[in-house]
């Protein structure tokens, strides 16, 4: 027979035995579609939870930068500065001062932190508060003038109303021109019916005082023409007059210490020496 025929009648001869049903085997199969099923669900699950986990990681960045990022505008010695913070209040820092604050949590809540001097004019809103080592002042909307250097604070209302508060936790408001000073022990002097505009006279470049100690004017203009002045420190007396920055600093310190029977010397082009007059 030929070769081929031979092996059709092999395996017409040949029975395999195969003892599963039809059902059995579709049973199987889908069982084995279903196993195959269950790896892609458990994917989707954990694709859920690594998403999740990423945008409430991505939240708390933006809640934690938005909450804690700082901005810091600062008035070097010799310098004014003026700016427009967010809701479009404003604030004037005088020479030497520095005023740090949250733009981006501004909207809930508008706090600042004070080192020196600055004249604010507040839009009404939320409650606006100037936070200083010495003392706080809490206002709605208003225009005051702080005074926050070394152990020294003083608060002046300009127009409105403004809540000042020691570190001791005593409380004062002031009303259209009244003005307190903290005192380092954190007891409060109040003044009633003042000049409030005097106190931001700075704002305009001129400088008023009246019966103020001698060395805390002379600091002053350390710090509005970023000079060094050299003086004993038994200097004392108190000072009355008034002064523009328009001027030299050498023909404003001689106007200022003459009644005191003192003189200027400039040692350096920004150095003065304060001494008493030469008989």
């Amino acid at each position: 027979l030929p070769h081929s025929d031979k092996h059709s009648r092999f395996f017409e001869k040949t029975k395999i035995p195969y003892s599963r049903s039809k059902e059995d085997v579709w049973n199987d199969l889908m069982a084995s579609i279903s196993e195959k099923k269950k790896p892609a669900g458990k994917t989707r699950k954990l694709f859920f939870y690594w998403a999740a986990a990423a945008v409430f990681t991505l939240f708390i960045s933006l809640f934690t930068f938005a909450r804690f990022y700082t901005k810091t505008l600062y008035a070097p010695a010799g310098q004014h500065l003026s700016q427009t913070l967010p809701g479009k209040s404003k604030v004037h820092l005088n020479a030497g001062t520095k005023l740090k604050y949250h733009p981006y949590w501004w909207h809930f809540s508008r706090i600042s932190e004070l080192e020196g001097e600055a004249y604010f004019k507040v839009e009404k809103g939320k409650p606006f508060i100037v936070k200083s080592s010495q003392g706080e002042t809490k206002v709605l909307g208003t225009q005051f003038n702080i005074f926050a250097r070394n152990n020294e604070y003083r608060v002046y209302c300009i127009n409105g109303k403004v809540q000042v508060k020691s570190t001791t936790g005593k409380k004062k408001i002031l009303n259209t021109n009244q003005a307190v000073r903290v005192t380092v022990k954190g007891k409060m002097e109040y003044k009633a019916n003042i000049k409030a505009d005097q106190s931001i006279a700075w704002t305009k470049n001129q400088f008023i005082y009246t019966a103020a100690p001698l060395k805390e004017v002379l600091k002053e203009m350390e710090r509005q023409f970023d000079i060094t002045i050299e003086f004993d420190s038994n200097i004392e007396g108190k000072y009355t007059g008034n002064f523009q920055r328009g001027s030299s600093p050498e023909t404003i310190l001689k106007l200022i210490v003459r009644p005191f029977g003192l003189e200027v010397k400039q040692i350096h082009k920004t150095k003065y020496r304060i001494t008493k007059e030469e008989n």
